[in-house]
């Protein structure tokens, strides 16, 4: 929970909120063990006695202990959460819905397309186990990291236990059921499901991980959706549409100039995906060595290199489909891509 400089001392009530970040809009921050330390919920009054929760954190002792002051600061307690919106599917912003759903009753509220997946690997880990096997042996990754993923999904599974989605957010966009005043939009690219949330009034946007100030979101490839890194180009487009006043992100600090950090952020997308090109220059590769080109002679963590396996295959298949590169499987699953 974040405390104003005001409340810093040793003597002030620990219990005290924040400055709201915008009327009626405050920032709950809760702790990871990982990188980003941190990561964000928000409040949101909707009339007297009524709160709109964004998101929450890992399923910690800590993180909850972080999100159950900041509601009782704010709120005044879980009674007057009415609604949870869940940007999107990852662990650090699904991870305490079940916990929220039992102290507050509240519905959850998810994109249609995470919600599904996240449903799909609860009822079937086996599947999705094979499913993430069968990626890896087409990005050409050797079979320990395959069994190191594995063993590090088994240990990560409490952080983020199942929840029942009371209600999907479906197509482009809409009115927030329960939430007056908001807005959701489907801002895809970082999930396939993800979601933005929109308040017209003074063009508050609440973006999750699709506006990060300092880093970009990973763009991953997934099952659903053929072409992420289009999906998110176009969704910054959608953002940027809405010329937002301010952005909360799920990381990191509001940008100072949030639809010039839209721009940036647009940019960034479609040049990474020049760099991967530009990288089977030196030759027909799999997705693993273009990684290692990518990031020569740098150490990373297991969970670190699926993400880079992943976001670098979305680029090579969109090169792919846009005939600008060639692939094609060889005998041992690997897609071997190279120069159309």
């Amino acid at each position: 929970m974040e405390i104003s400089p005001l409340d810093a001392s040793p003597a002030a009530d620990a219990q005290a909120p924040a400055p709201p970040l915008a009327p009626g809009v405050w920032r709950v921050t809760t702790p990871m063990p990982f990188r980003p330390r941190e990561v964000h919920a928000a409040l949101a009054a909707l009339e007297p006695g009524r709160f709109l929760l964004v998101d929450g954190g890992l399923n910690t002792d800590e993180s909850w202990a972080a999100l159950d002051a900041g509601v009782r600061a704010v709120a005044g307690g879980w009674d007057a959460v009415a609604v949870h919106v869940v940007t999107h599917m990852h662990m650090d912003h699904v991870g305490l819905a079940a916990r929220v759903r039992e102290a507050s009753g509240a519905p959850v509220l998810m994109g249609r397309l995470d919600a599904e997946r996240m449903a799909s690997a609860a009822a079937n880990p086996g599947e999705e186990a094979e499913y993430r096997a069968a990626l890896l042996r087409r990005c050409g990754a050797p079979e320990p990291v395959r069994r190191a993923v594995e063993e590090m999904l088994r240990t990560a599974q409490s952080l983020a236990p199942p929840v029942t989605v009371d209600a999907t957010l479906d197509g482009g966009g809409g009115e927030v059921p329960g939430a007056p005043g908001w807005r959701w939009l489907w801002t895809p690219g970082h999930t396939a499901g993800h979601v933005s949330l929109h308040r017209p009034a003074d063009g508050v946007v609440i973006a999750g991980d699709a506006v990060l100030p300092r880093i970009t979101p990973t763009l991953g490839v997934n099952r659903q959706r053929t072409d992420p890194v289009g999906d998110y180009v176009a969704a910054l487009d959608r953002l940027e549409a809405l010329d937002p006043a301010l952005v909360l992100p799920g990381h990191g600090d509001p940008p100072p100039d949030p639809v010039g950090r839209i721009r940036e952020l647009r940019g960034a997308a479609n040049g990474e995906t020049e760099t991967v090109l530009g990288l089977l220059g030196a030759g027909a590769a799999t997705c693993w060595e273009v990684v290692e080109r990518r990031y020569p002679e740098r150490e990373m963590a297991v969970s670190t290199r699926m993400l880079a396996l992943r976001e670098t295959l979305a680029h090579l298949d969109r090169l792919a489909a846009r005939g600008r590169a060639a692939a094609e499987t060889q005998a041992d699953g690997a897609a071997l891509f190279r120069f159309a």
